[in-house]
């Protein structure tokens, strides 16, 4: 032990030696400049800034520990407003047809299967592409099953598989929301805080579950949301719905409807107030819905649709039978059901708008111009009531 002291020492001694002295403080001169001060605020823990918040920058992780710790949420939290429509859980009439898709082609369609047996040319050939059909019945002949999906027009059962359509559905809102809301487009744990760890002491949310934001935090390149206590999500794992104001063209109390490309959302608005909102499937990149303010031009209860530039033999090509509820606004763009998917909240379509089919129901049901169960199709003319359509690309990050 005393060895080690006397090293110790004699290394402070030789620090000592080799130490330069301190230069002196000059003499006041009253002609020199004074030292310039150094204004700085302090690197501040969280306790610091709870004392003196005024010393501290508006940027740090202590900062930000200070702003997540003064977010106070209300006990019990607000619930949204919001009524749910009524819809049997079982009923299997959420289109008006029974639809499927054509796994194997090319593909002859027959005016009867007889004919068929008998080697007797086809009525047509589906060759290449997507096609979506409507099945109007089933028959048996010569022990195989033929679907009918159009008047002399009978394909082999086992060439289709079959739709299955989603049931989802958004909300409407008994009064205006106070809050942003958002539904989950994938399973998510929250964090007890941005970029922290996981809340194990909550259930995880679901997908098309719905939420409310009560509060947002940028961190980076990051954005994430508060939707309760202690339960934070990245801003990808939501697709979120604000209140806007009408576009100034939009007359007080008209209808307008709000799709939001960039949260692939969609909201209905009679004049201020916002009355309905759920989630869209939006053109894809290649074939993206063009953003504008538009007004509605035609309704149309079904309806086949196809894209114009190519035709059967091309890859590219589609075909969509008695495609329902479908609100042109620009062109060809509409808004329309898609029986064929469930991505709702992700891009998905060649430039239309979709929606799940009770959220179209609902959409053309309301939009004006009122349409009769009986009227099939309906041109708006000049000067008539009408819905207004404003599609737009609104990033939280620009």
């Amino acid at each position: 032990m005393h060895r080690y002291l006397l090293v110790i020492l004699a290394l402070l001694i030789l620090l000592a030696l080799k130490a330069e002295p301190a230069a002196a403080a000059g003499p006041y001169d009253p002609g020199q400049p004074p030292a310039r001060a150094v204004h700085t605020r302090y690197v501040c823990v969280p306790s610091l800034i709870w004392r003196s918040p005024e010393l501290c920058p508006s940027h740090g992780p202590g900062t930000t520990a200070y702003r997540i710790a003064s977010i106070h949420l209300p006990d019990p939290l607000p619930e949204l407003p919001v009524f749910e429509l009524p819809h049997d859980e079982d009923d299997d009439d959420l289109v008006p047809h029974t639809y499927a898709h054509v796994k194997t082609l090319p593909l002859n369609v027959y005016r009867h299967p007889m004919e068929a047996a008998m080697g007797l040319p086809p009525a047509y050939t589906m060759f290449s592409g997507d096609w979506w059909i409507s099945v109007d019945g089933i028959v048996e002949y010569g022990g195989q099953q033929w679907y009918q999906i159009n008047e002399e027009e009978f394909i082999p059962a086992d060439t289709l598989a079959l739709a299955s359509p989603s049931r989802f559905q958004g909300v409407y809102l008994t009064e205006q929301p106070q809050h942003p809301f958002a539904w989950i487009n994938r399973w998510v744990q929250p964090s007890v805080a941005p970029q922290d760890a996981l809340n194990g002491a909550v259930e995880g949310l679901n997908r098309y579950q719905l939420v409310t934001i009560f509060a947002e935090e940028r961190r980076g390149d990051e954005i994430w949301y508060l939707v309760g206590s202690e339960q934070w999500v990245q801003q990808e794992n939501v697709s979120r719905v604000d209140v806007n104001p009408p576009p100034p063209e939009v007359g007080p109390g008209e209808k307008w409807i709000a799709v939001d490309l960039f949260e692939q959302t969609i909201a209905a608005y009679e004049g201020e107030r916002m009355v309905y909102a759920t989630l869209i499937s939006s053109g894809r990149t290649a074939t993206a819905t063009p953003p504008g303010l538009y007004r509605l031009w035609s309704k149309v209860r079904e309806g086949r649709m196809s894209n114009p530039d190519v035709e059967d033999g091309s890859p590219t090509w589609y075909f969509i039978e008695d495609v329902p509820w479908t609100l042109y606004f620009h062109e060809g763009y509409s808004i329309h059901a898609a029986f064929w998917h469930d991505a709702f909240g992700f891009q998905r379509s060649h430039g239309c708008v979709n929606l799940a089919p009770r959220d179209a129901l609902w959409l053309f049901n309301w939009a004006d111009p009122f349409t009769p169960e009986d009227v099939d199709l309906a041109y708006v003319g000049e000067g008539s009531p009408t819905t207004w359509v404003w599609v737009h690309f609104t990033s939280p990050f620009e």
